[in-house]
């Protein structure tokens, strides 16, 4: 596994230019050379203190982050602060992030969970957790800390809370599916003028209409050339509902909403794309997947969000085949039609060390840790305002998705946090909805897509 030094770490996510540096550095501070003085002997002091204190053998289990090196970049950089504690990084190896949440509900019920996990709130199992009693609050330790949560943006640490306590700090964090990546040759090809990467103005009824124009038919029959648009199912793609005004549940997350007008316009919309006009791929009719052919050309426009409109960007192969631009879903009522999503790290219930995963935990949702995870662990991560110059620095995607980072629209999780099946049933079911080549018609497929979101949340708590 390739492993990258403290030095190098550093050199990748925080030596950027003078001028990015010059932007996010403090106002000057006048102090007296033995001010100075006498601040360092207290902070010394005060970590000898804590280093003596704190010990212990760690395990961490985690799926992010694995193989980049990030991971053992924390650990390396912790144990020089903390050198009576050992952590052990073990990836969780699964098909999908949700299998993970599965397989660490089963370690935990054998007694081999480790004490750094990670129980999402935007994947619907933070909660399922607590109530498990598997995660602990760590409100004592943050108070006996003097731990600043004003250092993340508020949104990201309201997901950490459950019934007046906190029981994590920030992992990733973004505002979803909220964008498309546009293949700007194909503009100029047609001619359209492509819109300002931060602007909220083109319209659905616009967008939906250059999805017709940017497919191609193929040569033989059934062949495609290129697709005009591909769009996120299921509870991920919430953003494009959101963008008429829709939602897929209600906020207490006990009735599907996919009969409501917003709703069943946006699906509408979707539905005349994939099944009548089938300007857009099904599932599996891109080899690779979305980001694969919308890199070689054969899409125009791909539902992303910051993240993978970055990764967008890195497939390209061949400039003169695509060339990245960004078009945001417009406003809906005045409002950015996005979801706020994000993580967390936890610390487990059985941990022989309670303060040094804290700290641990700390450290890698710190500055530092936060501006590694996006920029070498290939997270999305703008949890922070003090990464937001500095990921900006590196690329200037980062800064286009900054101004909803303050706002509030949230994610609706089902109020019996069945995270796996309600989220496998509005993908699979809107998919079904959208295959092409088993078509069905569109009340029937809005029915069963309802039916089956409504079951889910109709189950017990697990």
């Amino acid at each position: 596994m390739h492993k990258v030094s403290r030095r190098q770490m550093l050199t990748a996510s925080l030596c950027v230019t003078g001028g990015i540096l010059a932007a996010c550095a403090p106002k000057a501070v006048t102090e007296t050379v033995v001010e100075r003085k006498v601040r360092r002997i207290v902070e010394v002091d005060q970590a000898a203190e804590r280093i003596v204190a704190v010990q212990g053998n760690l395990i961490w289990d985690t799926f992010h982050g694995i193989g980049s090196g990030w991971n053992e970049e924390r650990i390396e950089t912790f144990e020089e602060m903390y050198p009576s504690v050992k952590i052990e990084v073990r990836p969780l190896v699964s098909v999908s992030q949700q299998e993970s949440y599965d397989k660490m509900y089963a370690m935990h019920a054998a007694g081999d969970l480790g004490d750094i996990c990670a129980f999402d709130p935007s994947h619907f199992y933070f909660w399922r957790a607590i109530n498990a009693n598997i995660i602990l609050p760590l409100d004592e330790l943050m108070d006996a800390d003097g731990l600043n949560l004003g250092e993340w943006f508020t949104q990201f640490i309201e997901m950490q809370r459950y019934q007046g306590r906190i029981y994590g700090l920030p992992s990733w964090g973004w505002s979803g599916k909220d964008a498309f990546a546009i293949n700007l040759h194909h503009f100029e090809e047609l001619g359209i003028e492509p819109p300002e990467p931060t602007a909220y103005d083109i319209s659905m009824d616009t967008i939906g209409e250059w999805a017709r124009r940017f497919y191609q038919a193929g040569a033989g029959p059934g062949e495609v050339e290129r697709y005009g648009i591909a769009c996120v199912f299921g509870e991920a793609g919430l953003p494009i509902l959101r963008a008429f005004g829709g939602e897929y549940i209600n906020e207490e997350g006990t009735k599907s909403l996919v009969l409501e007008d917003g709703a069943r316009e946006a699906l509408k919309w979707l539905y005349d794309l994939y099944v009548l006009d089938r300007v857009a791929p099904a599932p599996g009719a891109l080899a690779g997947g979305n980001q694969t052919g919308w890199a070689h050309g054969r899409l125009t426009m791909s539902n992303v969000g910051f993240l993978s409109l970055i990764n967008h960007g890195k497939a390209i192969q061949d400039a003169s085949v695509a060339k990245l631009g960004n078009m945001f879903l417009p406003l809906y009522n005045g409002n950015i039609p996005f979801q706020i999503r994000g993580g967390t790290w936890n610390v487990h219930v059985s941990t022989k060390a309670p303060e040094a995963a804290y700290l641990f935990i700390k450290h890698i949702t710190g500055r530092e840790g936060t501006v590694g995870f996006n920029l070498v662990g290939n997270n999305g991560a703008l949890t922070r305002p003090d990464v937001i110059p500095i990921l900006r620095g590196a690329n200037p995607i980062y800064g286009w998705f900054v101004d909803r980072l303050e706002q509030g629209i949230g994610i609706h999780q089902p109020a019996n946090s069945r995270g796996c099946e309600f989220t496998d049933a509005a993908a699979q079911w809107q998919a079904k909805m959208m295959d092409p080549h088993q078509p069905v018609p569109f009340e029937q497929g809005l029915q069963e897509l309802h039916d089956n979101i409504q079951r889910v949340l109709d189950m017990p708590e697990p």
